[in-house]
This record gives structure tokens, sequence and C-alpha cells, in this order.
């Protein structure tokens, strides 16, 4: 199954104003209207669009459950207005609705396209689509009136579901190709089926039509069909030979016709699928010229905010933190294979220092522990200095910084213990004064701004929206 979706009109069909008279001129029963969506019915065809849905309602016709309003004022149209002819129509469009294969493809109809019979390229200057029809190349033997029927009937249906515009674009051009055939070869039938048939199933759709390069035959056979059709179709047919396909550039640009019909396109080799002349390749979507570009940008913009290195700040410190640490490391030019031997040479002094603790307090041990997982990530060297001089002022028992201690970190000590460490403060007292004279305060708990970080209070800050650091000394920011 093929997605049509690729044909739709480009983004400038979008920005169309048609005048008033465009979408309607002339009154009452000679009125042309070229517009049916998004736009206001005068009141006459409001009236006879009321009296259509009373004879429908007093005949008991029942329509597609895809009715729209616009249905019932196309059918007046197609009956120009008469309710006999009205109705006439009417059925007949059910009856074409409600048939499946009109709607379907087939082997014979693919087959139908893909000789380039009959297939899709190009826009006029009104972005309307272009449908050519390639006559001569009808096999009368193997492509009768009907098939011929339903092939058109299912490519028409492409256009109107994916080339059209409500309000914006709602006709075609059709260019009839017969390459000088009489009537014997083109037959009535054809003509029947273009101006009848499809006139009857898709009212008010037809723009233009262009017979190019017709016989003196079909001259002849077009003379005799125009005296049953009303003015408006036969002001929309016009007969062209080659040597007038210039006029076909009034309506069309030179880019959006083939070089056989005196454009710049060169002729299609490949007509199914349809090929869409706004795409690079005809058919990939993605490469339609206006949007691609703004769309590039911001899926740019999408992946820059998802690899943004702060987004998680506020919801995980650690994570920030590590994240610093990484760019630290890039910062100092550090290998990993450095940063991995540093970290092991820490890790088995750590690790010496606490067994040493452990023959000396067991609970002290514990209270380490505690505290490492309040800071349980890959340290710098810097901080695995902090830790084992940590560690040494705890084997001296020197009071730690109120400030980072929980009530629940408290080690109890025995009366024993008590006596041991009053005796070690007194006999440290002196050492303290002595770092008082290097830049310790006189209550010994002022912590070196270079060695001491893991005792500096971490305040709970947005470092991208207020622009500061995690602390009064942070080298982070």
């Amino acid at each position: 199954m093929i997605d049509y979706s690729y044909l739709a009109p480009p983004q400038e069909a979008h920005n169309i104003v048609h005048s008033n008279d465009y979408i309607k001129h002339q009154e009452q029963e000679q009125g042309v209207r070229k517009i049916y969506e998004t736009v206001v019915y005068d009141k006459f065809e409001m009236e006879k669009v009321k009296e259509l849905k009373e004879e429908i309602k007093q005949q008991k016709i029942l329509l597609n459950s895809d009715w729209k309003e616009s249905d019932y004022l196309r059918m007046c149209y197609a009956g120009r207005f008469d309710k006999k002819e009205v109705i006439k129509k009417l059925l007949q469009h059910i009856a074409w609705r409600r048939t499946k294969i009109n709607h379907e493809i087939n082997s014979n109809s693919e087959q139908f396209f893909k000789e380039g019979i009959c297939y899709l390229l190009g826009r006029d200057k009104q972005f309307r689509p272009i449908i050519i029809l390639n006559a001569h190349l009808i096999d009368q033997k193997k492509h009768d009136k009907e098939q011929i029927f339903k092939a058109l009937s299912f490519l028409l249906g492409i256009v109107k579901k994916y080339m059209l515009i409500p309000g914006k674009v709602e006709n075609w051009i059709f260019l009839l190709e017969t390459n000088n055939i009489g009537c014997q070869g083109l037959q009535q039938k054809i003509l029947e089926v273009l101006i009848d048939d499809l006139s009857t199933n898709f009212s008010g759709y037809l723009e233009r039509m262009f017979v190019l390069n017709p016989s003196s035959g079909i001259n002849f056979l077009w003379k005799q069909i125009k005296t049953f059709l009303n003015p408006e179709t036969i002001n929309k047919i016009s007969f062209l030979q080659q040597k007038e396909f210039k006029q076909l550039q009034e309506f069309i640009e030179p880019n959006q016709l083939e070089q056989k019909f005196g454009g710049s396109q060169s002729n299609l080799k490949k007509f199914w699928p349809p090929y869409n002349l706004d795409l690079q390749d005809g058919y990939t979507k993605n490469n339609n010229g206006g949007n691609q570009k703004l769309d590039l940008r911001f899926q740019n913009i999408e992946e820059e905010e998802e690899n943004d290195p702060y987004d998680q700040v506020d919801f995980n410190l650690n994570i920030f933190m590590k994240q610093q640490q990484q760019i630290y490391y890039v910062v100092s030019n550090k290998t990993q294979q450095d940063i991995q031997q540093d970290n092991k040479d820490e890790q088995e002094l750590v690790q010496n220092s606490q067994d040493q603790l452990q023959k000396e307090d067991p609970q002290i041990v514990s209270q380490q522990k505690i505290q490492k997982n309040i800071f349980d990530e890959p340290e710098q060297p810097e901080l695995q200095q902090q830790i084992i001089h940590k560690e040494e002022e705890k084997k001296q028992n020197i009071p730690q910084n109120n400030e980072i201690k929980d009530s629940t970190e408290q080690v109890i000590l025995t009366d024993r213990q008590k006596n041991c460490q009053q005796l070690v403060n007194d006999t440290e007292q002196n050492k303290l004064l002595t770092h008082d004279e290097q830049g310790f305060n006189s209550s010994g708990n002022k912590l070196n701004e270079e060695s001491h970080a893991e005792n500096m209070i971490i305040q709970n800050v947005d470092p991208v929206n207020n622009n500061k650091g995690c602390c009064s000394k942070c080298e982070i920011f």
C-alpha cells in the first residue's frame, strides 16, 4: 500500500488568497463556482441546497456517512439547478461512490498507469495539479470504457484526497494528448468519460482541459458533443496544436511542464507511483525544501538540550559533582591511567589507615564508614589527601566541625576513653596555637581551603540560574 501523502501541495499553496470573483462569478443558474469549502454560499445557492435536502428526504435517498454540506451544492451545479437533472446526477454519484472497486487500484489500472497512459506531473501557477492522459497510447482491444473510467476514478481520488487544499486549491488541469489520431482510434467513449462521467462524480473540480494535437476527426466529433454541454463546460476546453503549446505557459510555469509540451522539465520516464516535482527525489517528503532546514534546526536544539550537563543539577548533586570532577581531570591534562593509579595508591593508604584505627577503636572506624558513604563517589587526588589528613586528625581525636556531624554519627566514649581524650586534648593544645599563627582560628575548626573541602558547607543552589558556586570558595565555577 502506497502512502500518497508525499504528493501534498507545497507550503506556498496555503498562502493563496482568492478574490471573490475567482471563488464564484455570475449569478443564479449561470453561476460558476471554483471554491466550495470554507466559504459562505449566497442566498440562491442556500435555497437550492435546502430544496435538494427536502427532495432527498421525500424520496428517502440514503446518503453516504461522509457526505458534506458542499456535496449538496456540487450536485446542484452538476445538474445546473434543474431538480430532475440534479436528482439524476445525485443517484449516479451515490452509486459510483458506493462501488468499492472505483476507489481501489487493480492490476489492470496499475499497468495502465505504469505505461504512462495517464499520470500526474506538476502544478499550474495556482498550484492546481496537472493530470496527463496520453489517449494515443490506449489500446482499444485492451482498454474499454469501463476500465478507463475506473482507472481515472482511482487516480483523481488520490488527487482529491492528497493534492488539494480546502478553500485554496480545489481544481485541476487536464492535458489530453491525442497525437493526431483520428476519431476511430480515440473513439467517442474517451470524451464521454472525461466530460460526462467525471463531471458528475467530480463536479466543480475541472479548471481547464487542453486537447493537444487534435485531428480533424476529433474536431468534428467535438462539434457534435458540445451541443449537449453547458456554456461553462465548453469554455473550459481548449484545442491546441503543437505550434500553439506556448499558450500553456499562460497557466503553467515551464519548469512544471514537460519538454514535449513546450516546457523545460525533462520528459517523465517512470510514471508510477506519481512523481512530485516539489521533492528532491520525487517521493521522499522529508526532503521537502521549505521546512527541511527549520526541522533540522529544531532537531539540533533538542540534541543540545539532551546533552546539557547541567540539566540534572537540581535533582542529584552527587552526579553533578562527578561530572565536574571529570571536567577537572580533562583540564588538568591527566590521563585515565594516571587517575586510576592515583586512586589505587590512595585507596591503599586509606585502607592501611583504617586497619590501624580499627586496632585502637573499632567505633571510630564505624564512624568513618558512615561519613565515607555521605561522599561515596570517585574523589580527586586532592580530596583523597583531605580524607587521609582527616584520618590523622581523628587518630589524634581533634574535635571535628559540628556542622557536618549528625547526631546518629556521634561516638559514645567510655569513661576510660574520655580520660584519654582529655589527655590528648591537653597535649595538642600547643599544636593548635601554632596552627593559629599559620591561619587557623582559635577554636581549631577553621578548615584549610585547599585540603579540607569535605568539611565545607554545601549550599543547595542552582549554579546555572544563580551563577554561583556550591560554596564560597568552590573552584568549579
